[in-house]
C-alpha cells in the first residue's frame, strides 16, 4: 500500500472479527514500531503482547473503553521515562511515533487497530502488568481483523487554516477559564481512581457519557 494511501485510509477500528491475529503479523507490526524515530536514538520502547484472558479481564474491568475486551489482541506500548528532557517529555513523543508506525503497518496488512489511553490509573496498570516504575505505559493498541472499515472522515479544517509562517497567526477561539473542561478533568481524575467494583456499579451511567464510534 502506498504510504499516502495508508495515511488517508487508516481508521480507528473498534469492531473486530472473532478470529486470532497470526503471530507473524504481530511481529511485523511491532517491528514497524521498532523502526520509528526516537529521541537521541535511545530506542527505549517495550511492547507487551496481551492474550491472557485473566489479564485482559483485569484491564477491561478498570477501563471505560467499551471495545477493549472485544479486541482479539492487545499490545501495551511502554517507553522508558529516564529522560532528562522533562520539558517536552520526549519519551512520550518517541512512543507515539512507534504507535503511528504500528497502526500504519496494521492497515497495510489488512488489520484494524485502535490506540487507547482511556485506561486504568497507571499505578494499577503497573501492578496488573508488572511494569517497573522507570517505564511508562503510554497507550494500549487494540488489534484484529475489522468487521468493517469506515470511510475516511473529512478533515475539520483546510490546510490554509492550519498553516501560518514564522509566528502564531491563527484566530484564537478560547479566552480565559474553561469551566466545562476543568469539571471533566476533575471527574476523570476521580473516576480513574475508583475501585473496579465501584466502576462496575457506575458503568451504566458512564456508558451514557462515553463518546462512541460504532459507525
Amino acid at each position: 500500500m502506498d504510504i499516502f494511501e495508508a495515511l488517508k485510509n487508516r481508521r480507528s477500528i473498534r469492531r473486530f472479527e472473532d478470529k486470532p491475529v497470526p503471530d507473524e503479523l504481530v511481529k511485523k507490526i511491532i517491528e514497524s514500531g521498532q523502526w520509528a524515530p526516537s529521541a537521541c536514538n535511545r530506542q527505549d520502547w517495550k511492547f507487551i503482547v496481551i492474550d491472557d484472558k485473566e489479564i485482559r479481564g483485569q484491564i477491561t474491568r478498570n477501563t471505560s473503553a467499551y471495545f477493549v475486551g472485544k479486541a482479539p489482541l492487545l499490545i501495551m506500548v511502554l517507553y522508558s521515562n529516564r529522560t532528562d528532557n522533562l520539558e517536552y517529555k520526549d519519551h512520550l513523543l518517541s512512543a507515539a511515533m512507534a504507535i503511528q508506525n504500528m497502526q500504519l503497518a496494521a492497515c497495510s496488512l489488512g488489520l484494524g487497530s485502535c490506540c487507547v489511553n482511556n485506561l486504568p490509573v497507571k499505578s494499577k496498570l503497573r501492578k496488573i502488568l508488572n511494569i517497573p516504575r522507570h517505564y511508562d505505559p503510554v497507550s494500549l493498541l487494540c488489534l484484529g481483523f475489522p468487521k468493517s472499515y469506515p470511510k475516511p472522515l473529512k478533515r475539520k479544517e483546510s490546510l490554509d487554516e492550519i498553516i501560518c509562517k514564522n509566528k502564531f497567526d491563527f484566530k484564537v477561539d478560547f479566552h480565559g477559564l474553561d469551566l466545562k473542561l476543568n469539571v471533566k478533568r476533575a471527574v476523570r481524575y476521580i473516576y480513574y481512581r475508583l475501585p473496579a467494583s465501584v466502576k462496575k456499579l457506575m458503568d451504566p451511567i458512564a456508558r451514557k457519557f462515553e463518546k462512541r464510534f460504532d459507525e
